[in-house]
């Protein structure tokens, strides 16, 4: 087996950055700016750069997970409230544009992909998870789009995602309620497909690429 490749980090100011590595022919895209990995627009624009290069790998499949306790606490509601409140309206356009976009390229991967979930899975976080064809969440992960305290909507595809995963009416009253959804009561409304001991949560996202047939 070819040694794997070094990884591959990219970093912008305000020191967010995404790490895409590749171990044993399974590649990792890992959100590496804890402890909470907020999503601000260094994340984004990082993303939209980093996403054209994924369709072109050679692996079995992806692995998407947070450094650290969290996998997202998601995007820095501030700036995006700046954005939407008029300031900057056109960028914030191209911003959500942006982010929706880079989602649905990974829903459009053409091998399996994992979200690996400990911790927070917040509003565009738990979008990012939405977008991949799995997700395995540790015993200690919490769920929400909490995007209504905040008088917004998700924007980046979590209003289409989440009601094929649950149902529109589960998926409405989350949405608008935007409660805290603990990892059983995610697992039982098909939010994941299984969770797992904290320290199992890696290895058990790579079984499920490798239960898939090359």
């Amino acid at each position: 087996m070819p040694p794997s490749p070094r990884p591959s980090p990219l970093k912008g100011e305000g020191g967010i950055r995404l790490v895409l590595e590749q171990d044993g022919g399974i590649a990792r895209l890992v959100l590496d700016a804890p402890p909470r990995n907020e999503m601000d627009q260094v994340f984004f624009d990082t993303l939209a750069e980093l996403v054209g290069s994924l369709a072109g790998l050679r692996v079995r499949g992806l692995v998407v997970h947070g450094a650290g306790r969290h996998f997202s606490s998601g995007a820095d509601v501030d700036t995006l409230k700046i954005g939407l409140a008029g300031e900057q309206p056109a960028l914030a356009a191209h911003n959500l544009l942006e982010a929706t976009s880079s989602f649905q390229r990974i829903a459009e991967l053409p091998y399996p992909t994992v979200a690996a979930i400990g911790g927070c899975c917040l509003g565009s976080g738990l979008e990012l998870a939405l977008a991949c064809r799995w997700r395995v969440a540790a015993a200690n992960a919490v769920f929400a789009l909490p995007e209504t305290s905040f008088n917004l909507m998700p924007g980046c595809g979590g209003t289409v995602r989440l009601p094929a995963l649950v149902g529109c009416g589960r998926a409405v009253e989350l949405l608008l309620s935007g409660r805290f959804v603990d990892a059983e009561e995610a697992r039982e409304i098909g939010l994941v497909d299984a969770v797992v001991d904290r320290r199992d949560l890696l290895p058990a996202a790579r079984r499920l690429v490798e239960r898939v047939p090359v």
